[in-house]
C-alpha cells in the first residue's frame, strides 16, 4: 500500500470516529462518585481490651440490599443477635449496640437526582465489646451477610494498638483477622526483608 492509500485510510478512520462521537449528542461534564452496590463499610478499632465496630450503609447500598424502609432495616440489625462472633477464650462481652438512620451529607453533585429525597439517609451502627483476655482475640466472624441476605460485600478497615489493615469480606469469606499474621518465610521473602 502506498502513502496515498495510507493517508486515505487514516482519514476515513478519523472521519468515522468523529461522526460516531458527534452523533451521540452533547458531552456532559457530570462527575459521579463510584460506589459498590450491595456493600457496607465496617471500621474496627481494637485498643487494649476494647473492641469497637462502626458500620456504615450508604443510601445507594441500602437501595441495593433491601426493599425495607431504612428504619426497619436499622431495627432488624439492632435485634439481630449476634452480629459478630468472637473467640470464646477472649472472654468478651457486648457493652453497646446501636443502629441509627441519619441524614447523609451529599458529597457529590447530582446525588439528589439519583435518589428520591426520602432516601437520602444512611444507616450508622456502633457495637462495643470489652474483652478480658484480648491476647486471645485473633479474629471475628461477621454475620452481617446472614442478617442481610442481599449484602454482597463488606470493606473492613482495622486499626489496633500495633497494626492497621484493610480487608474485604464476602458471603463466602466472613472472617476478619484482628492480629497480624506471621509472614511465611521463603526464597522471595528474603529480598523483601
Amino acid at each position: 500500500m502506498n502513502i496515498h492509500h495510507k493517508l486515505v485510510t487514516v482519514g476515513l478512520i478519523l472521519g468515522i470516529a468523529i461522526a460516531i462521537t458527534s452523533s451521540h449528542g452533547e458531552v456532559r461534564q457530570n462527575i459521579h462518585r463510584a460506589y459498590e452496590p450491595a456493600s457496607m463499610a465496617l471500621d474496627i478499632n481494637l485498643q487494649g481490651g476494647t473492641l469497637s465496630l462502626f458500620l456504615y450503609i450508604s443510601p445507594e447500598a441500602a437501595a441495593a440490599i433491601t426493599r425495607l424502609p431504612l428504619v426497619s432495616l436499622a431495627s432488624h440489625l439492632q435485634e439481630f443477635t449476634p452480629l459478630i462472633t468472637l473467640p470464646a477464650d477472649a472472654q468478651c462481652r457486648q457493652l453497646q449496640k446501636q443502629f441509627l438512620v441519619e441524614p447523609t451529607d451529599t458529597p457529590y453533585p447530582g446525588a439528589e437526582s439519583l435518589l428520591a429525597p426520602h432516601s437520602l439517609k444512611e444507616i450508622n451502627g456502633y457495637l462495643e465489646y470489652e474483652c478480658h483476655t484480648p491476647e486471645n482475640l485473633s479474629h471475628l466472624i461477621f454475620l452481617g451477610f446472614k442478617a442481610i441476605p442481599d449484602l454482597k460485600h463488606t470493606s473492613v478497615w482495622l486499626i489496633s494498638d500495633n497494626w492497621q489493615n484493610k480487608q474485604h469480606l464476602s458471603q463466602e469469606y466472613k472472617e476478619v483477622q484482628l492480629k497480624k499474621q506471621p509472614r511465611k518465610r521463603g526464597f522471595l521473602n528474603f529480598f523483601n526483608d
